[in-house]
């Protein structure tokens, strides 16, 4: 399981006209997410399946990671990451995005602190009426710092991404 929080400005015209009911906690809209990964060698694959609460709004993606670097006990280690994500449950609007990141870590004992960066390029398409559609190509650079806790069971991460916004995530994971 994981989640996502990010902040809005709920007194914004934008937010008012577009968000028929307040779906925020103290300011901040939560993302609970269920995340599958399999691990590939020196690669992972995951899935990620969302619901937005109280809406018919759903995303999902996916990422893959590929270890360039394989750390060791002196040496950290170097990987590069793609993902994929698509938003559905409104009938207006449609967006996919698609990014590309590359990760440092460095492990020690049960404590695994991490930094990326990484371009994040977004597909939006909002119809407003039949004869008037709005479309929007974008990217943006993404900053992330995060620390992983490897316990034997249960594995837990928190994370901060910064890119147009900031955004806080915390997962724990079960496997071995």
């Amino acid at each position: 399981m994981a989640g996502t929080a990010i902040h809005v400005d709920t007194n914004a015209s934008w937010w008012q006209n577009a968000v028929p009911n307040d779906i925020t906690t103290s300011g901040y809209m939560t993302l609970p997410r269920l995340v599958i990964s399999k691990g590939l060698g020196a690669g992972n694959f995951s899935a990620s399946y969302a619901k937005l609460q109280n809406t018919d709004i759903t995303a999902y993606g996916g990422s893959l990671d590929w270890a360039i670097i394989n750390g060791g006990l002196v040496s950290p280690t170097l990987a590069i990451r793609g993902t994929y994500g698509v938003l559905k449950g409104i009938d207006t609007y449609d967006v996919k995005t698609y990014g590309g990141e590359i990760f440092l870590s460095k492990g020690f004992a049960f404590l695994v602190p991490y930094g990326a960066v990484g371009k994040v390029w977004s597909d939006a398409r909002g119809v407003i009426t039949p004869d008037l559609t709005l479309r929007d190509n974008s990217s943006g650079t993404r900053f992330t710092l995060g620390l992983r806790l490897s316990f034997a069971i249960p594995k837990i991460v928190f994370e901060a991404s910064q890119g147009e916004e900031r955004s806080y995530s915390a997962k724990i994971s079960v496997g071995l």
